[in-house]
């Protein structure tokens, strides 16, 4: 018989994350409210919002958690530069690298692919300008293909007598989510909530850390991950991976499979950051009922999907659902055409 996973105390999970070099990003925990008026209009299930569109750095978002320890190793290291390729112009992990930089006195560097609204000197393109991070296009567009780019960038910064620290995919991205499901066990045991479910919008760092979280402290949470961009094979192998690698920074003697995770891709519409119907639609049911405001590349998709199972009957008015709010806020600009061609009211 297979033995089971060893569950760890809040507070020993709590004491093993603090033991690790972090910079102050953020005020912590960030909120967990409720959402009345949306869980009264959908019939149940009783609905909560984790809002880590609320950690309060460089305007907010999921990425100031990883941050806080990334900016901690590279301090500790000595660096004096950020280095960071994968995304594209509009992308949030940018801006939040460049104002972490900055807050942190390190200069930036971001090799950027080009991705929708890329050209428009607007939402987070329009951020990395005023931080005046050193931006290095690749040309190309979509998501990947940066890899040697980066490696140049960084041999020339080397060369150049600078100290780069490159942030890879490793444990420190997932890390911080850890930390993040350790806030909601906690908080929504203080609200009397009996959480079944949680949503987010991942397809990497974010959801790895979650599960790993998840079964460290034996909360149970049936985790619904929507990736927000379609690779083939999935991306739950990688995710796997990364929460492995965290597990055994922390020194937690738990692994993970990629059959362990559940993520989806079926959200993602035309292509990645590409705005779609449901996505618009769940931005302004959102917002008309609860006054919080999503965005159309990763939270809008994701909510759609939870009002998705809602409708079919995945969910039912016994369940309790959380919702991470992952931020990504300055996209609501640069998407302005897409969510005024989509205005229609939510009956």
């Amino acid at each position: 018989m297979a033995q089971a996973p060893p569950v760890y105390a809040a507070a020993e999970l709590r004491r093993r994350l603090d033991a690790l070099p972090r910079f102050d990003l953020t005020e912590l925990p960030t909120p967990l409210l409720e959402l009345p008026n949306l869980t009264r209009k959908l019939g149940g299930p009783r609905l909560l919002m984790k809002r880590d569109d609320l950690t309060q750095h460089g305007l907010g978002g999921n990425k100031n958690r990883k941050f806080q320890f990334e900016v901690g190793a590279a301090l500790a290291q000595g660096c004096d530069v950020l280095l960071w390729g994968g995304g594209v112009m509009q992308s949030n992990h940018a801006r939040q690298c460049a104002a972490a930089a900055r807050r942190a006195g390190l200069d930036v560097v971001l090799v950027l692919n080009e991705g929708p609204h890329g050209d428009e000197l607007q939402g987070n393109r329009l951020l990395l300008d005023i931080l005046g991070a050193d931006v290095r296009p690749t040309g190309r567009d979509g998501m990947f293909g940066h890899e040697a780019d980066l490696v140049a960038t960084a041999d020339e910064l080397r060369a150049a007598g600078r100290k780069p620290y490159v942030i890879d995919y490793g444990p420190l991205t997932s890390i911080g989510y850890v930390e993040c499901v350790l806030e909601i066990h906690e908080q929504s045991q203080a609200l009397g909530a009996d959480v079944t479910h949680l949503y987010v919008a991942s397809g990497g760092g974010t959801q790895a850390g979650l599960e790993l979280g998840n079964r460290a402290l034996g909360a149970g949470y049936a985790i619904r991950g929507f990736s927000p961009l379609i690779v083939d094979g999935g991306r739950t192998a990688q995710q796997a991976g990364m929460a492995n690698a965290t597990a055994e920074l922390l020194g937690l003697d738990l692994r993970l499979r990629a059959e362990d995770i559940w993520n989806s891709q079926a959200f993602v519409g035309p292509a990645y950051a590409e705005a779609t119907p449901e996505g618009l639609d769940a931005i302004r049911l959102v917002a008309e009922t609860e006054g919080i405001f999503l965005e159309p590349v990763y939270t809008g998709k994701a909510f759609a999907a939870l009002l998705d199972d809602i409708r079919s009957g995945d969910l039912s008015e016994g369940d309790t659902a959380v919702f991470l709010h992952t931020g990504g806020t300055p996209l609501i600009f640069a998407y302005a055409r897409e969510l005024g061609e989509s205005s229609q009211p939510n009956g």
